[in-house]
């Protein structure tokens, strides 16, 4: 498993997505609520393969006490609660609950920044966190955060249908020492699940048309799927340090290794695949829009 290091801050290319480990999570989810013991294999599996992060929050269920109470695990980046204003009191309860001194702890939504930052920043100070930053949704949040003061870690939404981030202004927010982890790669799934799914904003005919492409580019460049291809695309922006990706199973773990082990498009490849997919409208991009959709 590839390790990207950071102004000194090591984290694979693969991150471990965790809200699976806490509660029922996606609506690809197959397994339910896991108990502590498939938690544990879970953990042991993933730093086994070389994941170096697990990525939690306190919103995540039970998910950081599971995490606590493993034998083995990765190292930890959790996110604060939605909307928290005592910030030392729920760094603290997060450390307690992941038995941890300290974890890499960001804001949970651009929106509680005013009020929480300069807690997070106290926090740092005092050795409790390794890093801080922000879970943003879109750019213009993006934009906002990168002028905050200690500001090391981002999390953020993007795939390759994506080309909100394929900006300068994007890039030089992001080009100094700051982790970039992406979500979403496929979309909320959409992508994994193909023409087997309903796409919000979409007919279905343009659905089919993209999906061709992706799977044509993904044989092309001799992936061994069309979700292996969208890893890569996101592993080759410059500006990305990892992925992260949830798993409920080992296999589906050993399977998120193997993609995030290849290595990212190059840009002439970047450019080629965006050059045939055509441009998708913005409320596709954007879940939130989703229960909109007719």
């Amino acid at each position: 498993m590839p390790v990207r290091d950071q102004g000194g801050y090591r984290q694979s290319a693969l991150v471990l997505g965790a809200a699976q480990l806490g509660m029922a999570y996606g609506i690809a989810n197959t397994t339910g609520d896991l108990d502590q013991a498939a938690v544990d294999a879970l953990l042991r599996r993933a730093a086994d393969l070389g994941v170096t992060h697990v990525d939690t929050a306190r919103a995540y269920g039970e998910s950081e006490a599971r995490i606590g109470a493993a034998s083995v695990k990765p190292q930890v980046i959790t996110k604060l609660a939605p909307g928290e204003t005592d910030v030392p009191a729920g760094v603290q309860a997060s450390l307690t609950a992941l038995r941890e001194k300290s974890a890499t702890f960001l804001l949970h939504r651009a929106a509680d920044v005013p009020q929480a930052w300069d807690g997070l920043r106290k926090v740092k100070d005092a050795g409790q966190a390794d890093r801080i930053g922000v879970s943003v949704q879109n750019p213009a949040e993006l934009l906002a955060v990168a002028r905050l003061s200690d500001l090391g870690y981002v999390q953020l939404p993007c795939n390759v249908l994506d080309r909100r981030w394929l900006t300068p202004q994007v890039a030089e927010a992001l080009s100094g020492d700051v982790v970039v982890t992406v979500r979403s790669v496929y979309l909320q799934g959409l992508l994994a699940a193909g023409t087997a799914a309903r796409w919000p904003h979409v007919p279905d005919t343009q659905r089919d048309a993209v999906v061709a492409t992706l799977d044509e580019v993904a044989a092309d460049l001799r992936f061994p799927n069309r979700a292996g291809l969208c890893v890569a695309y996101t592993l080759g922006l410059p500006w990305v340090t990892s992925v992260v990706i949830g798993a409920e199973t080992l296999d589906q773990i050993e399977e998120n290794v193997r993609l995030a082990s290849r290595p990212g498009l190059a840009a002439a490849e970047r450019e080629m695949l965006l050059d045939r997919l055509p441009e998708l409208p913005a409320q596709l991009l954007d879940p939130s829009t989703w229960g909109s959709a007719r």
